[in-house]
């Protein structure tokens, strides 16, 4: 979700001190008579004084072209002149500060959209930025060694589909002194953990006739000095922070050596691939995979390391005679000793010829269109998707055995279609998807259509006052609720109004939700998780959207439950 948790923050609100974000209606208009300004400070929060060499970009709301970018003079000071009239971004980002967006009420919360009407002089915008924070500490082994190279990394959690899932960021890497620190932190609560895989443990390129012997290693840790990560606990990091201290006491402990052997029917034209190890349950840690190339002259190949689990053991590689993909996984259980005699029978994919066609003609701005199968829970992915040819034919090729859905995106930004209907081998795919077998593959036929609908409307707080800088999003009811492609979202502007262009028809119910400035909820991956969502099914509008209809919907602000999660 974010590079090394960089969240953005915007201290602008009515209800504080922190800055203005525009409700006053638009003041007349300027020399150019349409064209419009934006204009402002940037300041620290702390002490209150101006930041120079700040970056302020104002990106278009509704497409990718037109972007104004700035940089704050001595006095903090940035100005856009001579700007369309439209819906845009406006952002602030400067080294050692968490990012600001205009609206914006929290970090990692939305910001509002900007909306700038004809001549409109938006003059006497503040930003007040906080400093980022950072966590620091040191590793040590058993003995109470430092540990060098041990990779660190603090991260969140966030609820899709019912269960937990990590929101983290590329980890750090210890020193001599297994000293560490991660830096450009927003404001939050965040788990930490550390991990340490030796060489040793690492990647065997010996195969099955090389005896090996058991192995030790050390487990993920996490804070608290935790290796059940149901034990893990979260540090709160405020603005600014030098959170010191955080160590970590890593134990040795038993770890297997899987080993087995690839099946493939031809070496020769085998580009070379590597057998990998993935958890079948990622949960709210990171996950730990792991992988070793086996021997391209007997298949034979081992992994070092693996802590107790539940693994899929995958192997897979593209020929280079006929670019073909062959594939092999197989589910494996790890306990405390060494897993042998492991087969991956590698096979050619099935190829699917389809055809795209159009009901209607296509929107203007289509340009590159690819169709793609997503694999459903528990199967494997079958690569990258295939452009479609002028003609509307698309060739995937070695797709893997398994239960898919089709999707086609267009490059495009803001292109305004959908899928509207599937066909495999003649039969119609409705919600349960496609299933892919062994030997030849039937003819995938997919039509798009352009006659998508709109959403406007205004999200009003419980005294009537527009609400800004809140996220509106429509779920599609059920079946279709695993779709996410189709789960449409929006940002409030200065006047609680806002825009959905672009809507797949069907039926579905709007929600808008705030979390407060205080709350640390991540609510966007919350939207998929059927539990999570059901307090609130009743507060939620219904919309039914035929095909090209523009409809009005408006909301009244959704007060959420409140975090009641304790602080270490």
């Amino acid at each position: 979700m974010r590079s090394r948790f960089v969240f953005c923050l915007l201290l602008l609100s009515p209800f504080q001190s922190f800055g203005q974000i525009g409700t006053d209606p638009p003041t007349a208009p300027n020399a150019a008579g349409r064209l419009a300004t934006v204009a402002g400070t940037v300041f620290r929060l702390d002490t209150g004084e101006p930041l120079k060499k700040a970056t302020v970009m104002l990106a278009n709301h509704t497409h990718s072209e037109g972007y104004y970018e700035d940089a704050t003079d001595d006095q903090g000071h940035f100005r856009f002149e001579n700007i369309e009239p439209g819906s845009y971004y406006l952002t602030v980002s400067r080294n050692g500060y968490v990012n600001a967006e205009y609206g914006q009420k929290k970090a990692g919360g939305p910001g509002a959209v900007l909306t700038l009407a004809a001549g409109q002089q938006m003059t006497d915008l503040l930003f007040k930025l906080i400093r980022t924070a950072a966590i620091t500490g040191r590793v040590f082994d058993e003995d109470g060694e430092p540990l060098a190279g041990a990779q660190v990394s603090a991260f969140r959690t966030s609820r899709q589909d019912g269960k937990l899932r990590w929101l983290g960021q590329q980890p750090c890497s210890t020193n001599d002194l297994g000293e560490f620190r991660v830096y450009d932190l927003a404001p939050g609560r965040y788990y930490v953990s550390a991990s340490y895989r030796s060489a040793e443990s690492g990647i065997s390129r010996s195969g099955l006739n090389t005896k090996h012997k058991s192995l030790d290693g050390y487990l993920p840790t996490y804070y608290p000095n935790a290796t059940d990560p149901a034990k893990a606990q979260t540090i709160w990091v405020h603005a600014g922070d030098e959170i010191r201290s955080i160590d970590f006491l890593l134990r040795r402990t038993r770890l297997a050596t899987v080993a087995g052997r690839v099946i493939a029917p031809v070496w020769s034209s085998a580009e070379p691939r590597y057998v990998s190890i993935f958890p079948r349950e990622t949960g709210p840690m990171p996950p730990q995979n792991m992988e070793a190339p086996y021997d391209k002259k007997d298949g034979t190949f081992q992994i070092r390391g693996v802590p107790p689990g539940s693994y899929y053991i995958m192997a897979s590689f593209r020929e280079r005679d006929s670019s073909n993909w062959l594939h092999a996984r197989r589910e494996i259980d790890v306990g405390n000793v060494d897993v042998e005699g492991l087969t991956l029978n590698v096979r050619p994919g099935v190829d699917i010829l389809g055809r795209l066609t159009w009901e209607g003609v296509p929107p203007h701005e289509v340009e590159d269109v690819f169709a793609y199968l997503e694999p459903v829970e528990g199967s494997e992915g079958p690569g990258d998707g295939q452009m479609v040819k002028a003609d509307g034919t698309f060739l995937l090729k070695g797709v893997p055995e398994g239960v898919y859905r089709p999707l086609v995106h267009v490059r495009t930004r803001n292109a305004s279609c959908f899928l509207k209907s599937v066909h495999y081998g003649g039969v119609a795919i409705l919600d349960g998807g496609l299933t892919v077998h062994s030997g030849s593959g039937a003819f995938l036929e997919l039509v798009m259509s352009s006659r998508v609908a709109q959403v406007n409307g205004q999200v009003l707080t419980g005294d009537s006052l527009p609400a800004v800088a809140v996220e509106v999003v429509l779920i599609p009811d059920p079946p279709r609720r695993a779709e996410k492609e189709k789960y449409v979202f929006a940002t409030t502007d200065q006047n609680g109004k806002f825009s959905m262009p672009g809507v797949v028809p069907g039926d579905y119910k709007a929600f808008s939700w705030d979390p407060g400035a205080s709350s640390d909820e991540e609510y966007r991956e919350d939207w998929f998780d059927a539990a999570w969502l059901s307090p609130y099914e009743p507060k939620g509008v219904s919309v039914h959207l035929e095909e090209s209809e523009h409809k009005s919907a408006d909301l009244t602000l959704i007060q959420p439950a409140s975090d009641n999660a304790t602080v270490p």
